[in-house]
């Protein structure tokens, strides 16, 4: 693993169920250690489930959790919480040493399209973290179609000149799109210095995370990762799935399952979680801090779970809400896909219609007029309209 100079590392408390400090992993060539658990600050507790508000009491409660149980990568970005996510994150890391932690955010490609210009979009960031610098600074959600957009306006250019000015001590992106185009973006640029990846065994096993993470280690280029539950997804799974983990290990969360499936990478830096309670944050550091390593047996276990649980996923949404960024309508599209989903693993049509009217009828299914702005997001290149008349039939 890799990293520039060494940094101090804050004196940590241990974990107040008597548990010790995260274990870290070392930046390559360098003696920075990174913590192989990180914060994403997608998913802060929040103070209702219809909205994006956030509990700034219980969240500073996480974060304080997490960085006195060791952790120091914290991951946020321009849109989270409906924009709110920076600004939080910055006050609550204000009372620590801005040495003892690193913080990530992301240029939004979307706002570049509407003509928004990086360099103030980056200031306002810096203005709402609080800080001087990003310790990582990432393209935000890189996918097939905005390659001609980060080419035309030489968008690797400006990251090179935040990295030369000291603003972003390393650069990188997330990405969401195919394996050429990631292919493509290591040949062309050598800038950069990590790549942020969803990574999980489903999509080890069922869509392309192993190929790109492969490509990655090609290049040298290390690797955050990031939906390692898939939005959630992979603890609460589907019955079948859930009762072969529940049998193998019934006092282990399935979620540290798939924790444990992406830390154990060797070209893992670290693995972002987005933590929205105490008790996951103590779960998770409780796995991370045990043997992450799977067994032969257990990956084969996972695969198994990952096939039952794809016989009912009917919809890979992982509930980001790009897509309602987007929509004219506001459409509430990831309640529509979680109780469709929901059904597609109950076969319970009556609860499938009780969770589908909940959601307000100027946001349901019914005000989508197919314009597909929302499908042009979507990190899991999702069929939107297509699925969202899908879930309009079941009625």
């Amino acid at each position: 693993m890799r990293f520039s100079a060494a940094r101090q590392i804050p004196p940590m408390l241990t974990e107040p169920n008597g548990g010790t400090p995260v274990k870290y992993n070392t930046y390559k060539n360098t003696q920075q250690k990174i913590s192989k658990l990180g914060l994403g600050c997608m998913r802060l507790p929040r103070l209702s489930a219809e909205g994006e508000a956030i509990d700034w009491e219980q969240a500073q409660r996480v974060v304080d959790l997490a960085y006195e149980s060791g952790i120091n990568y914290f991951d946020t970005a321009f849109g989270y919480h409906d924009g709110e996510s920076e600004r939080f994150i910055g006050a609550a890391l204000k009372k620590y040493p801005r040495e003892s932690f690193n913080l990530a955010s992301k240029m939004p490609i979307w706002k570049l399209r509407d003509g928004a210009k990086p360099e103030d979009i980056f200031a306002q960031q810096l203005e709402k973290c609080q800080v001087e610098y990003f310790d990582f600074y990432l393209m935000h959600a890189v996918g097939d179609n905005d390659e001609e957009l980060i080419k035309s306006i030489d968008l690797p250019g400006f990251m090179r000149s935040l990295k030369a000015q000291g603003r972003a001590k390393r650069i990188g992106f997330s990405f969401h799109g195919s394996p050429a185009l990631l292919r493509r973006m290591c040949e062309n640029y050598d800038c950069w210095e990590f790549v942020q990846l969803q990574l999980n065994y489903y999509d080890w096993y069922d869509n392309t995370a192993k190929e790109e993470y492969d490509i990655l280690c090609e290049f040298g280029i290390p690797c955050i990762v990031m939906e390692p539950v898939r939005g959630g997804s992979l603890h609460t799974l589907n019955s079948d799935a859930k009762a072969l983990l529940d049998e193998y290990a019934p006092d282990k969360s399935a979620a540290s399952f798939a924790i444990r499936f992406a830390a154990e990478l060797p070209d893992v830096l670290t693995v972002l979680s987005g933590m929205s309670n105490l008790e996951q944050v103590k779960d998770n550091i409780s796995t991370i801090n045990g043997d992450i390593d799977l067994s032969a047996e257990e990956h084969e276990l996972l695969k198994k779970v990952a096939l039952e649980f794809r016989r009912n996923f009917t919809v890979p949404c992982t509930a980001c809400k790009y897509c309602i960024s987007e929509c004219p309508n506001g459409v509430d599209i990831p309640a529509v896909f979680a109780a469709y989903n929901k059904y597609s693993m109950s076969r319970d049509l009556d609860d499938f219609t009780d969770a589908y009217a909940k959601i307000p009828s100027d946001s349901n299914a019914s005000a989508c007029i197919a314009c597909g702005a929302c499908q042009s997001v979507c990190p899991q290149s999702i069929e939107i309209p297509k699925k969202l008349k899908k879930a309009l039939e079941l009625l």
